[in-house]
C-alpha cells in the first residue's frame, strides 16, 4: 500500500495561493466542484484505479528522456519542480541528473509516487492552478500539464517567481493541433535554447521545449559551430 503524503501544513514554504486565480474562475471550480463536475475528484479516481498507468508504456518514454536530458546537460545537479508530476514518471527519467525534486499533484497520484520519496525527492499534494511556495528552484518542468493552467501567460509568470535567477523552464506538450496556441503564447514570453519534436511508432507527436524566461541570466555554454 501506497504512504500517505507528507503533511504539509507545518511547512510554511509550501502551500496553496487561492488569489492566484481569479474571482471568476474560483466561483466556477466552487461550481463544479459542488456538482461533483471539477477535474480533481475525476484525477483522483482514475490514478486511485490505475486509469493513468498507460503513461508507463514505452510509446510515452520519449518526451519524459528529452526532459531529463536538457535536466542533465543544461542544469546539472539542479533543484527541479515538477508540475502536475502525476506519479513522479519523469522523476524516475532523471536518474541522479537532479540535485533535489519536488513534485506537485492531486492527492490519488501523489500516494502512488510517496514511496519514492527520500532526502532529496519530495511530492506534495498540490492544485497546480494555486500551488505556492517560498523555495527556488534551478528548472521548472511542465510535462504535458501546461494545459491545465486556466491562464496560460498569468499562471507561467507566477511560476517564474520559483525560479532562481538563471533558472529554466522546460515544457512538453502533445503534437495537436490546439495546442498551438499555447505553444504561440509561450514563444512570445520565452527565449528558445531548444526544441524537439518527435514521434512515436503510433505517430502521435510531442514538442519539447528548453525555455529561458525574461530577465534569466542563465547562460548556455558555448556551442559548436
Amino acid at each position: 500500500m501506497s504512504q500517505l503524503p507528507p503533511d504539509t501544513s507545518e511547512n510554511p514554504s509550501i502551500g496553496s495561493d487561492p488569489t492566484a486565480l481569479p474571482l471568476s474562475a474560483r466561483l466556477v471550480r466552487g461550481v463544479r466542484r459542488s456538482l461533483g463536475l471539477d477535474r480533481e475528484k475525476r484525477w483522483n479516481t482514475e490514478y486511485a484505479s490505475g486509469g493513468w498507468d498507460w503513461l508507463r508504456n514505452l510509446e510515452e518514454l520519449a518526451h519524459h528522456c528529452v526532459l531529463a536530458g536538457y535536466v542533465a546537460s543544461l542544469k546539472p545537479g539542479g533543484a527541479v519542480l515538477d508540475v502536475g508530476c502525476g506519479e513522479g514518471v519523469f522523476q524516475e527519467q532523471l536518474r541522479g541528473a537532479a540535485g533535489a525534486y519536488l513534485g506537485v499533484d492531486f492527492e490519488a497520484a501523489i500516494a502512488k509516487a510517496q514511496h519514492k520519496a527520500n532526502a532529496d525527492t519530495r511530492f506534495v499534494v498540490g492544485d497546480m492552478n494555486e500551488f505556492t511556495t517560498t523555495e527556488l528552484f534551478d528548472v521548472v518542468v511542465f510535462n504535458e500539464s501546461i494545459y491545465y493552467l486556466h491562464d496560460t501567460a498569468a499562471g507561467l509568470q507566477r511560476y517564474e517567481r520559483f525560479l532562481r535567477p538563471d533558472g529554466i523552464v522546460l515544457i512538453s506538450m502533445h503534437g495537436k493541433e490546439r495546442n498551438d496556441e499555447i505553444w504561440a503564447t509561450v514563444d512570445a514570453r520565452y527565449t528558445v535554447l531548444d526544441a524537439v519534436t518527435m514521434q512515436n511508432a503510433r505517430d502521435v507527436k510531442w514538442t519539447t521545449k528548453a525555455l529561458v524566461p525574461p530577465g534569466s541570466t542563465f547562460v548556455l555554454s558555448p556551442q559548436a559551430p
